[in-house]
């Protein structure tokens, strides 16, 4: 099908591709469905051209008609649109997507699983233990910690803990399931944080904490392409307002959803929370003084509620070596790779906690704070360098 359009401003890319060609003031558009035609409309919208009688979409981050797909993937689809890549989704619950260009096919899950990684390098970054194994070998720092499959091995190591330690599904991912304790805590705290991890797996990690500040490092094809800062799901009193209360005020904000179709989560009140906030001697219902910031989390994954900085520029190339030699032992070409920093601005010590097999690309997209990277179209660029 096609649809003609009468247009103002001036296209920032090709004027034709497999989706459209301009001619004057006028706008070809070839489309499939009414859903494609309104994510064509949107990709051209955000590049500046104003179409006459078509309405901006509601928000600078979502695809129009794919909503329901997560963010990454979502955003991966813009960008295929605007180098005039096809595109299919396969299978919308796993995520699926073909992408094609003349004669050249490639297949996306999720985002950014691709043929450039194997499976066996994802299942080796899903084993936390193995992972860790692969990089204390190649002389990466990583946290020392015991693996647990019962958890009455588990709950009876709780003597020989250090004061500062971690507890957490063996194969995490997102943050689920995770508790931290910064300080000495009691052995009832601890059993019911070994309880937690276990509700999400049949083994566990208990590791010695790492102090400092976390990073997250965005690594594609031997380079860093960007990276956050990220802290826990917070709220800020107000001295009228109850922890609940402002979890939901804060919740409301657009770019706050659930199953990453928005670039930040909304914030929970789980079990991990609830024994977070009990640490510190609060509960949901307790009103934080005006200005005084509480933590529902000490994991700071945007999958569990927290936030994000851009820090790209300003983290060390140090540490920037340091996520691409991970890459390397791991022999993955695109991963995120988190690691603990004391101070980011300079070379010095250092922890990697974990690799993942798929990280959030929206986290980058869209930080809660700094500048946006834009890692699908550089995605895109990788899978399909002829269309540049």
């Amino acid at each position: 099908m096609e649809k003609t359009f009468k247009i103002l401003g001036a296209l920032e890319y090709n004027k034709q591709n497999a989706y459209w060609y301009i001619n004057g003031d006028l706008l070809t558009i070839t489309y499939q469905s009414n859903r494609e035609l309104s994510a064509i409309l949107a990709v051209l919208n955000r590049q500046g051209i104003e179409i006459q009688y078509v309405q901006a979409p509601a928000n600078d981050f979502q695809l129009p008609g794919y909503e329901n797909l997560e963010l990454s993937t979502q955003n991966l689809i813009a960008d295929a649109i605007k180098y005039g890549i096809q595109f299919q989704v396969l299978d919308e619950v796993e995520q699926i997507v073909k992408l094609t260009y003349g004669s050249h096919t490639e297949y996306v899950k999720e985002g950014n699983i691709t043929h450039f990684d194997s499976a066996l390098s994802h299942a080796l970054m899903e084993n936390k233990i193995v992972t860790k194994e692969i990089l204390n070998a190649a002389g990466i720092q990583v946290p020392s910690g015991y693996e647990f499959h019962d958890i009455r091995d588990a709950l009876a190591h709780f003597d020989q803990l250090p004061s500062a330690f971690v507890v957490k599904p063996k194969s995490t991912n997102y943050g689920i399931g995770i508790s931290i304790f910064k300080e000495t805590t009691t052995q009832a705290d601890y059993e019911q944080a070994v309880k937690i991890a276990f509700e999400n797996d049949d083994a566990i990690i208990v590791e010695t904490y790492a102090h400092g500040t976390e990073y997250r490092f965005y690594v594609q094809n031997e380079e860093v392409l960007a990276v956050l800062e990220r802290f826990p799901a917070n709220v800020v009193g107000d001295g009228i307002h109850s922890i609940k209360q402002l979890v939901a005020i804060k919740n409301t904000d657009i770019r706050r959803g659930e199953h990453h179709r928005t670039p930040l989560e909304k914030i929970k009140l789980g079990d991990v929370e609830q024994l977070t906030l009990s640490l510190q001697g609060v509960n949901e219902n307790s009103i934080p003084k005006v200005q005084e910031q509480v933590f529902l989390r000490e994991n700071s994954n945007v999958s569990t509620g927290g936030d994000s900085i851009d820090r790209t520029d300003q983290v060390s190339d140090y540490y920037k070596a340091v996520a691409v030699k991970v890459a390397h032992a791991l022999d993955v070409t695109i991963t995120g790779v988190d690691i603990i920093i004391a101070d980011a601005s300079q070379e010095g010590p250092y922890f990697v906690i974990e690799a993942n097999q798929n990280p959030m690309m929206q986290m980058h997209l869209f930080p809660a704070i700094g500048q946006s990277r834009r890692v699908t179209e550089s995605l895109i660029r990788l899978l399909f360098p002829e269309s540049i």
